[in-house]
């Protein structure tokens, strides 16, 4: 049965929250856990039958386990109250691989033991000292490109003795970015990209990648480039450099790409990106409605595909 509009913006707006979120009262929920329900139920049944022959011993044990009961209840409380969640942010990922999502929780004033943070089907276990601060990694499925919001975070904790669960679930202000899906780098058609050498020329990225030596790195260059050989020398870090008559300058574009559907394109030049970077090559995008100067470097690379990733859905 669905809620009446009113009532699911009120249940909303309690379970949003802006980082850095710290959780108190009126973000806590508590409710018994099914072995706190028998446990209840065991306890009902042992006051019956204290009223029933008026014993002292099993009410005094009654008694003496109810409050147990209760002071669990309030050491599971106590074990989420004042918690800080400090900054969150989910990675960049390819569709259909996980986004990293990172939380950083700290322990504000008491120790906290056993806390689950749940998003989705994925979870992970943690317990902070006294004023311990620790990041989280979580995975996020992903299934499409595009933007992708975070799903409601739940931070829970069955501590002391598993009769009670307490859990606050959080809607927080992170975004990801989903990149296109990658096509295997066998399927890529190096022959259509357009590469300018130093003679204006056309030339197939089959030609570049001639050594021609190292110089030292710039961080234009991008890490594809480190000669790491030369490096681990101890005298700084040192960039592959290539002969200056091959093409090496590339242009990926969106009308030459052979592909039989909207999306195959997308991942196609998605994967051009990728493999051009991993070879240090410079390059560009050019689409439609954007054309991106050729560069290198991960930035670079960063930009390519998130202007890939944000391309509308096909009509």
């Amino acid at each position: 049965m669905a809620l009446p509009r009113f009532i699911r913006n009120l249940v909303l707006a309690r379970l949003r929250a802006d980082l850095p979120a710290r959780l108190g009262r009126k973000r806590i929920f508590i409710l018994p856990t099914r072995a706190g329900m028998v446990f209840g139920a065991f306890l009902l049944a042992m006051l019956l039958a204290a009223i029933n022959y008026t014993n002292n011993l099993a009410f005094l044990l009654t008694f003496i386990l109810g409050s147990v009961a209760v002071v669990s209840a309030i050491h599971a409380y106590a074990n989420l109250a004042g918690l800080e969640l400090e900054h969150g942010r989910l990675l960049p990922a390819y569709c259909g691989e996980e986004a990293r999502l990172q939380l950083m929780f700290r322990a504000a004033g008491r120790e906290r033991r056993r806390l689950k943070v749940r998003v989705g089907q994925s979870a992970a276990e943690v317990s902070l000292g006294a004023g311990e601060g620790r990041e989280l990694d979580l995975g996020v499925p992903t299934t499409r490109r595009g933007r992708l919001p975070l799903d409601k975070v739940v931070v829970s904790t069955r501590y002391p003795l598993g009769l009670f669960r307490a859990w606050s679930p959080l809607i927080l202000p992170v975004t990801g970015l989903v990149y296109p899906r990658l096509l295997p780098v066998e399927a890529l058609d190096w022959h259509l990209v357009q590469g300018s050498g130093e003679d204006g020329g056309l030339g197939a990225v089959a030609q570049s990648g001639e050594f021609g030596g190292i110089r030292p790195y710039r961080p234009a260059d991008g890490p594809s480039r480190i000669s790491w050989k030369a490096s681990a020398r101890g005298q700084g870090l040192f960039a592959k450099e290539y002969r200056s008559g091959v093409a090496r300058t590339l242009v990926f574009d969106w009308n030459e790409v052979r592909a039989s559907e909207y999306e195959e394109r997308i991942s196609l030049l998605a994967g051009l990106v990728r493999e051009a970077e991993r070879r240090g090559l410079g390059y560009g995008l050019r689409l439609p409605t954007l054309f991106i100067e050729p560069g290198s470097g991960a930035a670079h690379a960063h930009r390519c595909l998130e202007a890939l990733a944000l391309l509308p859905e096909a009509a």
